[in-house]
């Protein structure tokens, strides 16, 4: 069985935005590329961030999404030269374990004939994941507000009222997903509840309603952010430099370590305060300039099969 040439891009994301712990996700314009070619046998091939550390064979994590596919959907796909250039920082919450598993389910299901809906692929991709707040705007786009009901992901698109700048700060040091959940404590105060739902509600209702000077108090959290200090100190300098510079709203990007800003207008002056007060906090790191990507994961090319919002 042979194919045409494609090529998949998936987007990073940020979970959490703040309040939304394990229930928002927020697609963002830095995208990890796949170019899929016929080959002898499967062979991946990284460039760009983390090419030194992730594997090249099959204990690739995208290499090893297909294999999933392949097994759960009944799939005989010929084998592949994954060429990937990652544009996405590794264990900095952006996403980037997220946008290896949807490349990896999307090649599978492209390779066998694009028979797939996208919802088949976004379950697989959660249960893969083990969260869905990630890989249902890397797969879809843009602020998805997400659950798991009966063992199922349902999700909901949150309209952005008006276009968003996105300032990050991203430090050299890794805050793996591991270690960020292990000192969240298992139990929380009811005040502590209600206080994140509350601005929950808010971040939604302002992103919807592009009432943004709500975003400063809907980015707030006490359930994840306050014990995640204790592995980033630095966390309420940058939080503070941040909102002192102009931005709308700030929060942890996922597990960490990136610190993400909402900016309406031009984002390089929050993003060079926040990287000013980490030089005098002794963190090192660097900023990056991006925005809210509406659109989800691309397939493009000769090879490719064209269908579903996901395409």
């Amino acid at each position: 069985m042979t194919f045409l040439p494609f090529t998949v891009t998936v987007p990073a994301s940020s979970a959490n935005l703040g309040p939304g712990f394990d229930a928002l996700g927020m697609a963002i314009d830095l995208v990890n590329t796949v170019r899929v070619e016929p080959a002898d046998q499967w062979e991946v091939v990284l460039t760009g961030e983390g090419a030194e550390r992730l594997p090249q064979g099959d204990r690739n994590l995208m290499h090893r999404s297909i294999t999933t596919a392949a097994q759960r959907w009944g799939l005989r796909l010929p084998p592949a030269r994954l060429s990937c250039v990652n544009e996405v920082p590794l264990s900095r919450g952006l996403g980037s374990s997220s946008t290896a598993v949807v490349a990896g389910l999307l090649i599978a299901d492209q390779l066998a004939g694009a028979e797939r809906h996208e919802d088949d692929i976004l379950q697989l991709a959660s249960e893969i994941e083990g969260h869905p707040d990630n890989v249902t705007p890397a797969l879809l786009g843009g602020v998805q507000a997400c659950a798991l009901a009966d063992g199922r992901v349902v999700h909901a698109r949150v309209p952005v009222a008006r276009p968003l700048g996105l300032a990050m700060f991203v430090p050299n040091v890794p805050m793996p997903t591991r270690e960020a959940r292990r000192v969240i404590p298992r139990r929380v105060d009811l005040y502590d509840a209600v206080y994140n739902v509350s601005r929950a509600c808010l971040l939604v209702a302002g992103l919807a309603s592009g009432e943004y000077g709500a975003l400063r108090t809907g980015t707030q959290d006490m359930l994840h952010q306050p014990p995640r200090m204790r592995l980033f100190p630095a966390m309420p300098v940058l939080f503070h430099a941040a909102l002192e510079a102009g931005a709308l709203g700030v929060f942890l990007s996922g597990a960490g370590s990136t610190i993400m800003a909402f900016v309406e207008g031009d984002p390089q002056p929050v993003a060079d305060a926040m990287a000013q007060a980490a030089v005098r906090d002794g963190v090192p790191g660097r900023r990056l300039i991006t925005r809210v990507r509406e659109k989800g994961a691309e397939i493009e090319g000769p090879g490719a099969r064209g269908r579903g919002t996901a395409r």
